[in-house]
């Protein structure tokens, strides 16, 4: 598309593990590889140039996934996979000014991920959706000096970005940042 500049793709998965380790029901300590898992998606991507100075790139999942054969996976007691969000999202786009000047800016998404079985108590059984967006300026002085400056979570959300099994610890989402950086070619 755009004469050659912009690249649009599409692409359908579906994978299978099968023999997954699964605890034996009737024992406190077997195992047998009897289980089975899937994931059936279809990914959507954009990358290019619309115009000379204006770059996007895009993104988005969607995933169906299951415990096809074994117990639940999950604390809610669905056949989902811990810890897979079914759909997930990202852009970004910038501009050339041409002077030196280019801005950016994106967005991200991420769904809701349900947390794996261990009998923990008291601890969240999913991870909430989020968006966050995110933001750039740069300044080339000269062919061999430029500043740059990124801002990400704009809006400060306040999210978690991972769990783990029993819910006790996570890692929170990066609040407000800013990063200056530098380039000097020689």
């Amino acid at each position: 598309w755009a004469g050659g500049k912009l690249l649009l793709s599409d692409v359908l998965y579906a994978t299978r593990v099968g023999n997954d380790v699964i605890a034996v029901p009737t024992a406190n300590t077997a195992y047998i590889q009897s289980g089975e898992k899937r994931v059936r998606g279809i990914e959507l991507g954009a990358i290019g140039r619309i115009t000379d100075a204006w770059s996007v790139s895009a993104g988005y999942t969607i995933m169906d996934t299951d415990v096809a054969k074994g117990p639940a996976v999950t604390t809610d007691g669905s056949n989902n996979l811990a810890y897979t969000p079914r759909n997930a999202f990202t852009s970004w786009t910038s501009y050339d000014f041409g002077n030196g000047l280019t801005i950016g800016g994106g967005m991200r998404y991420n769904g809701e991920m349900h947390r794996g079985t261990d009998g923990a108590v008291g601890t969240p059984a999913y991870t909430e959706a989020y968006w966050v967006a995110d933001a750039m300026a740069s300044y080339a002085f000269n062919e061999n000096f430029d500043l740059r400056l990124n801002l990400y979570n704009l809006f400060d959300k306040e999210y978690v970005a991972a769990i783990n099994k029993s819910g006790y610890r996570y890692i929170p989402g990066t609040p407000r940042t800013a990063l200056l950086t530098a380039n000097f070619r020689f």
